[in-house]
This record gives structure tokens, C-alpha cells and sequence, in this order.
């Protein structure tokens, strides 16, 4: 079978999984409960992205990708449906080229069981203190002390990389699991969070010495990846001064992986001050190849500062010291902002390389709001260490977001840049929205 009938024939596969995982859903959200109004809420995105490539010197081929996504949400009492599907592709197909498909979330949820649980489960996203991603499996969330206290628990297969439904491996070698106890105060919040994920990696062959030195073609199969923190996270709100602190611990490296403190102070009505402190590990995987090399920490202190000239205008004004391990780098930037159009510079020192950019960007509505034109402009000069040569580089955008009736929009933007790799690249991306919403009545 050839790639053009492989790509072929898998696009009723995804369409067949999607629409049966849909309507399994469905079933359940209108057979759970005696049935009344349904309420759909969902956006149609149509984008098209255009750009240039150079397969070699001076000979460049200009390429079209286009993406369709569905986001939709179907709710009815205590129970919701929720899904973000989209189906990518260059417009011209190479002989190789399959369909992207991908499935960034599809579950459903049951919130208000005996009035204190919510249960999620199906392709869910988890944000829970330092667990943060996409699963496959189930969440649920546990409210009492008269909501004071919440605790969340999750735990399924880790998503294919390629957000697709399938290629999940063997569970026990591709999993995350975690949780989060939070507790609500008055003027405080904390947080005691864990998460423990895996993911396995692909075997393959390759060639490796004998006893004898002679290259024998083997087959290895690599450890899973793993990661497993525990963290600590809390915040303190009195009056005018708001302090943040967290604390994460990686218990596979047996090591701080991340240490913060922060503080924000309104001073007055119009000048408000705020000071971090941020101590960060490299995160490398256990079993990782990376894992194998010493690698340092890094503290960053950062210090900022916002203005509020009117209710229109502000001024701010950041700065950061970030100490390595044998060297340090200063970054700062400076700006005005207005509700339509703003300047900023922005640089850097030291380590990190050196680099001085200055954008300005604007917007501003007409015809009451159904077109917003916008434009940014960015020039700088950079360089990546102190025997570098000095480069260039320069980014133009101009665009527009029409709404000619409330549920369709066009967002239309042209990019240019200019740097030491390309004299010329033009890009440009155009989306067409339809948001619509309806109660239906189907099941009574």
C-alpha cells in the first residue's frame, strides 16, 4: 500500500474514533439523568499558515498548512462534555505525508456527586500544584470543610506526544500519577502537591562491541523516562503586600529542583514594587542520557517596578541578576504601555549573550469594534558571546482581527523578518472563526 492510500484510508479511522468516542459520551450525558435542555457552547477555527522554505542555496519552495479544530462543550444538570479536536496538513501533500490529527482534550464531567466530589474522566487536562499536563484516565476533586479544603487525585496513561488516540505503549512504563491537597484561608492559600510520570521510549537497533571489539548489531530497548516531585506551595495576602513562596523536591535526584520567594507591594494607588527570588535545577528525566553529565543550579533575583499614569497610560520597569554557577547575566527591560499601542526595550549581558531590542505594537478598534487593525515593529542587535560578531535582525507584523456579526470573525496577520540566516521571510496566517451556542431540548 502506497503512502497516498495509507493516508487515505486513515482519515475514516480518525473520523470513526472520534465520532464513536463522541457519541459513547453523549450517551452517557443524556441517559444519566432525566433528560431537559442541553445547552452547546463551541467554536469552528478554519487557519491557513503560509511560509518559504530553502531546501538549498537560493532555491526555496513556498508551502501552505491548513488546520481545522473543533472545540465543543455539551452540558446538561451536573454533567458536561468537553472536546478540542483538529485535523492538520499542507495543503500540498508530499508522497509521504499522512493527516495530523490530534486530540488535545475530550472528556466528560460529573461535578456535584453528594455534593462534594467532581469526577473527570477521558482525555483530560490536570493543572494540580507541580503535576500540570494531559492524561488519559480519570481526575476527581474532593471539597469539604465547607470548601476550605480541597483534595484532587489523577492518575491514567500519558498522552502520545503526537496528541493522537493511539500509540499509548504498555501502561505500567507510560503513566502519571498525582495529587494535591489545598487549603483555603481567610487571607492565605497552601498548597502540598506530588506527581509521578513515566514515559517510555521506542526501542531500536544499533551496533555495539562484542567482547571481541567487533560491531555486533543489537537491540536495545531504553529505561522508561522518569520524573517523581513533591512540592509546597503558599500564599499570604495582608492588606497592600502579597507573599509567595514554593518549594519543589525532586525525589528521583534526591535534590531541590525549584526554590521561589516572591513579594508584590501596591505602594500606592498608581506605583506598585515587586522583588523574586528564583532557584532552579536543570529538569533532566531519570534515565536520561542528560542525567549522566553534572549540571549546575542557577538563583535568578529579579526586581520590577509599574506605574499607573492614568487610567490609559502606565510605565514599567524590570530588571534580573541571574547568577551561574562560574559566570552571571543582567537582563532589563523598560516600556509605556497604553489600552492601544505601546514601546518597550528590552536587553541583556553577560552569559546569556548580549542582545538590545526595541518594539513598538498597536491597536485600535474601529467601526464600533467589528475591525481592530494591528502593527508591531521589532529591531535589534544582538550577539552570543564576547568574541561574536554583532547581527542584526528585524520582525514586521501587520494585521487585523473583523467581526462583521458577533458569531463569525476573520483574524488575518502578514509576518516579515530579516536576520543573518534569511534576508527575506514572508509569512502569513489567517483563521476564520464560528462561535455558536444553542439550548436544545433532543431527549425529552
Amino acid at each position: 500500500m502506497n503512502s497516498d492510500t495509507r493516508m487515505i484510508s486513515s482519515v475514516p479511522q480518525i473520523l470513526f474514533r472520534c465520532s464513536a468516542v463522541l457519541f459513547l459520551c453523549l450517551l452517557l450525558l443524556v441517559s444519566s439523568y432525566d433528560s431537559h435542555a442541553q445547552l452547546v457552547n463551541g467554536r469552528l477555527v478554519s487557519s491557513l499558515y503560509t511560509w518559504e522554505q530553502f531546501d538549498t542555496v537560493d532555491v526555496s519552495r513556498s508551502y501552505a498548512r491548513g488546520m481545522q479544530s473543533l472545540l465543543l462543550d455539551v452540558s446538561e444538570g451536573s454533567l458536561s462534555l468537553h472536546t478540542h479536536l483538529q485535523v492538520a496538513g499542507t495543503l500540498k501533500k508530499t508522497l509521504d505525508e499522512e493527516a495530523d490529527f490530534r486530540s488535545y482534550y475530550m472528556y466528560l464531567k460529573v461535578r456535584d456527586i453528594a455534593g462534594v466530589v467532581d469526577i473527570s474522566f477521558g482525555r483530560l487536562p490536570y493543572f494540580a500544584g507541580v503535576g500540570n499536563g494531559t492524561l488519559d484516565g480519570a481526575l476527581a476533586t474532593l471539597r469539604f470543610a465547607e470548601n476550605r479544603v480541597r483534595l484532587t487525585a489523577y492518575g491514567g496513561a500519558r498522552t502520545p506526544q503526537e496528541l493522537t488516540l493511539n500509540g499509548w505503549g504498555s501502561l505500567d512504563k507510560n503513566f502519571v500519577t498525582g495529587g494535591q491537597i489545598l487549603a483555603l484561608f481567610d487571607q492565605a492559600r497552601v498548597g502540598l502537591s506530588y506527581v509521578n510520570r513515566q514515559r517510555e521510549r521506542a526501542p531500536y537497533w544499533t551496533l555495539r562491541a562484542d567482547s571481541l571489539l567487533n560491531p555486533v548489531e543489537t537491540f536495545i530497548t531504553p529505561d522508561a523516562l522518569k520524573e517523581q516531585f513533591l512540592s509546597l506551595d503558599a500564599t499570604y495576602q495582608l492588606s497592600s503586600i502579597r507573599l509567595y513562596g514554593r518549594y519543589d523536591y525532586d525525589l528521583f535526584g534526591s535534590q531541590t529542583q525549584r526554590g521561589q520567594l516572591g513579594v508584590s507591594y501596591q505602594l500606592t494607588g498608581r506605583l506598585s514594587l515587586s522583588g523574586d527570588f528564583v532557584h532552579r535545577a536543570p529538569r533532566v528525566a531519570y534515565n536520561s542520557f542528560f542525567a549522566l553529565f553534572a549540571a549546575s543550579s542557577v538563583n535568578e533575583y529579579q526586581l520590577g517596578g509599574d506605574y499607573r499614569l492614568d487610567p490609559s497610560w502606565r510605565v514599567f520597569l524590570r530588571g534580573a541578576f541571574v547568577d551561574y554557577t562560574d559566570d552571571e547575566s543582567i537582563r532589563y527591560s523598560v516600556g509605556i504601555a497604553h489600552t492601544y499601542a505601546g514601546i518597550s526595550y528590552r536587553g541583556s549581558t553577560g552569559y546569556a549573550g548580549e542582545q538590545n531590542f526595541v518594539s513598538v505594537y498597536g491597536a485600535y478598534p474601529l467601526f464600533e469594534r467589528k475591525v481592530i487593525p494591528t502593527a508591531s515593529v521589532t529591531f535589534g542587535s544582538y550577539k552570543l558571546s564576547d568574541t561574536a560578531s554583532r547581527d542584526d535582525a528585524m520582525a514586521v507584523a501587520l494585521g487585523a482581527t473583523i467581526r462583521p456579526i458577533q458569531v463569525i470573525s476573520f483574524d488575518l496577520q502578514a509576518q516579515a523578518i530579516s536576520n543573518k540566516i534569511v534576508d527575506q521571510d514572508f509569512r502569513f496566517f489567517g483563521k476564520f472563526t464560528y462561535w455558536f451556542s444553542e439550548t436544545l431540548s433532543l431527549f425529552e
